[in-house]
C-alpha cells in the first residue's frame, strides 16, 4: 500500500501526540517492555518526519542563502553534539533517542523544511485537534493521577498548541473545532493550576498581550508597539548573557517584587562551564552539578526528615530554554537557534503580506522570551509547530501571498 507524503507527516505527528499522552499516563522509567512499546510510537514520530523532510529538501532553496547556510551548520552541530555523547551502554542510548530532550531535540529545526510548503500547516491543524480529543479523553484518567503535591508537567504538554490557536483565532476555524478550542482551554487552565506552573499563565499573557496589539487599528502605533517588543527582546537577552541574568533581577526587583526562581540556574551553569564547554557545550548527554539541588535534599531529608522526590544533584536537563542549548551544545548551538528564530519573527512580522505568516512571527517571538525562562527544546508539538513556523517565515513566497491566496490554501 502506497502512503502519500502528506499521510506520512499527519501519522507522525499523531504518533508523536500519542507518546506523550501515554508518556505522562503512564510514566514508564528505566528499561521496560510499556517504554519500549511506548517509545515506538516516538520512533515513528521521527522516521516519519525525517523521510518527508529528505524527499524535501531540496524546497530549502526557497529562503535566503544566509538562513540556508545557518540552518545546514546547526544541523551538522546538532549531529556534533549528539555524536560527543556517544556510548556503548544501552541506557545511554536509551536515554539519547528515547528523551524528547536529548539527541531528538537538537534534530527538530529541521521542520523548518515542512514549513516551506505553507499547504502542510492543514496536517499540523489536524495534529492539534487530534492532541485536544486526546487532552479531553485524558480527564477520564486524571482521578488516578491526582495525589499529594502537583501533577507531572507533562500533562499540558498537549495543550500548550492552544496558545497557538489563540494567536492564529479561534474564529477562524469551523464551528466543531471552535467548540473543542473552547473545552480545550478549560482543560489548559486546570492542568496549568494542577501542574502548578507559572509559565503556562505567562505564556497566557503575552499570547492575550499580543493579541491585543493585533487589535490596534492605527498601524504605525502597533508596528512600534511590536519593533519595541522584538528588538527590546534581543536586548533582554543581550544584557543577560553580558550583565547577568542575576544583576538585571536584583534591579527589577527594586522595582517590583516577585519570586525568582531561576537565578540559581543561571548561576550554577555558567559557574560549571569552563571557557571551552560555553563555546562547544558538553555533548547531548552532558550533565552539570547542582548545589542547589543538593543543598535542598540535605534540607528536606536531614532537617525536616521527609523523603526527596526532586531532581539529582547531577542534571542532565535545566528549565531555561537558552541555558538548556548551552548545555548541550555551546553558544554556537545558542546563536545559530537565536539567529534563526528572531530573525524568521522579524521577516514574518514587519516583511509580510497576509495576517497568517504575521501570526506566525508573533509565535516564533513568544517562545523566543519565553525561552530566557523556561521551554527548553524538545521533540514535542510546542517545537515542532515552532520549527515550522520558522520555516514558512523564511521562506518570501509564503511572506508574499495575500490574505486570500492563504485562505484558498488552507481552508480551516
Amino acid at each position: 500500500m502506497y502512503i502519500t507524503q502528506n499521510k506520512l507527516l499527519q501519522y507522525g505527528l499523531y504518533s508523536n501526540a500519542i507518546y506523550v499522552f501515554l508518556f505522562f499516563l503512564f510514566q514508564p522509567d528505566g528499561i521496560s517492555f510499556h517504554k519500549i512499546a511506548i517509545s515506538f510510537f516516538l520512533a515513528f514520530s521521527v522516521c516519519a518526519s525525517f523521510i518527508v523532510c529528505f524527499r524535501n529538501k531540496n524546497s530549502l532553496s526557497e529562503i535566503p542563502k544566509l538562513h540556508k547556510r545557518v540552518f545546514i551548520f546547526l544541523m551538522f552541530w546538532s549531529i556534533v553534539t549528539i555524536t560527543r555523547s556517544f556510548s556503548f551502554k544501552l541506557q545511554d542510548w536509551m536515554t539519547n533517542f528515547g528523551n524528547v530532550y536529548m539527541a531528538l531535540a537538537w534534530f527538530t529545526p529541521i521542520f523548518i523544511i515542512i514549513g516551506q510548503k505553507i499547504e502542510n500547516w492543514i496536517i499540523i491543524f489536524k495534529s492539534i485537534w487530534f492532541m485536544f480529543q486526546l487532552m479531553i479523553l485524558s480527564l477520564l484518567f486524571l482521578p488516578f493521577h491526582i495525589h499529594p503535591g502537583k501533577l507531572r508537567t507533562e500533562w499540558v504538554w498537549l495543550l500548550r498548541p492552544m496558545n497557538f490557536i489563540l494567536l492564529i483565532g479561534i474564529n477562524k476555524f469551523k464551528a466543531h473545532y471552535r467548540f473543542i478550542a473552547y473545552i480545550t482551554f478549560l482543560v489548559y487552565i486546570l492542568m496549568a493550576v494542577l501542574t502548578q506552573q507559572r509559565i503556562e499563565f505567562i505564556y497566557l499573557f503575552l499570547i492575550f498581550t499580543f493579541i491585543f496589539i493585533k487589535k490596534i487599528k492605527h498601524f504605525k502605533i502597533k508596528r512600534k508597539f511590536l519593533k519595541f517588543i522584538l528588538f527590546g527582546s534581543i536586548a533582554l537577552i543581550f544584557i543577560i548573557f553580558t550583565y547577568g541574568y542575576e544583576n538585571l533581577s536584583n534591579i527589577l526587583l527594586r522595582i517590583v517584587e516577585y519570586q525568582d526562581t531561576r537565578i540559581f540556574l543561571y548561576n550554577e551553569l555558567i559557574a560549571e562551564l569552563d571557557n571551552i564547554e560555553e563555546i562547544i557545550g558538553r555533548g547531548s548527554l552532558g550533565t552539570y552539578y547542582s548545589h542547589y539541588m543538593e543543598h535542598t535534599k540535605w534540607y528536606i531529608e536531614e532537617i525536616r526528615k521527609q523523603t526527596w522526590y526532586g531532581d539529582s544533584s547531577i542534571r542532565i536537563t535545566i528549565e531555561v530554554g537558552y541555558l538548556q542549548m548551552i548545555l548541550k551544545g555551546g553558544y554556537i548551538l545558542f546563536l545559530s537557534t537565536l539567529f534563526l528564530m528572531i530573525s524568521s519573527s522579524y521577516l514574518a512580522i514587519f516583511k509580510s503580506n497576509n495576517l497568517f505568516v504575521r501570526n506566525l512571527g508573533l509565535y516564533i517571538l513568544v517562545l523566543s522570551i519565553l525561552s530566557i525562562i523556561s521551554f527548553r527544546p524538545a521533540f514535542t508539538p510546542t517545537f515542532i509547530i515552532l520549527w515550522t513556523a520558522v520555516g514558512t517565515a523564511l521562506n518570501k513566497r509564503n511572506r508574499n501571498m495575500t490574505d486570500q491566496e492563504i485562505k484558498e490554501l488552507i481552508n480551516i
